[in-house]
């Protein structure tokens, strides 16, 4: 990852939009925006306002922070070990594929 990906993210989502303009929609101090134009990644909490404050998908904004990779953000399906089932669940799913 770049030191400008975030920033890039940024500008491309708020159509290069000034700071205090992003700062005021997302609701957040305006040298948060000015750290990032510098090259600093912003923090986690921050991603999620920034996304949901432009109507983003939250996926998208942590990979182009750097806290979660592409393939992390494309995984459709979370695997479940059996000690994670609750005893009727199970019975119940092992009645279902005996039928």
């Amino acid at each position: 990852m770049n030191k400008y990906q975030w920033w890039d993210y940024v500008q491309r989502v708020t159509n290069n939009a000034g700071g205090v303009e992003i700062a005021r929609k997302v609701e957040f101090d305006p040298s948060a925006v000015s750290r990032w134009k510098k090259g600093e990644n912003p923090r986690w909490d921050f991603v999620l306002k920034f996304a949901e404050a432009y109507d983003r998908n939250v996926l998208e904004a942590l990979t182009a922070a750097g806290f979660i990779t592409k393939e992390q953000a494309d995984l459709r399906e979370v695997k479940v070990g059996v000690e994670d089932i609750d005893t009727i669940a199970l019975l119940e799913e092992v009645i279902r594929r005996l039928r």
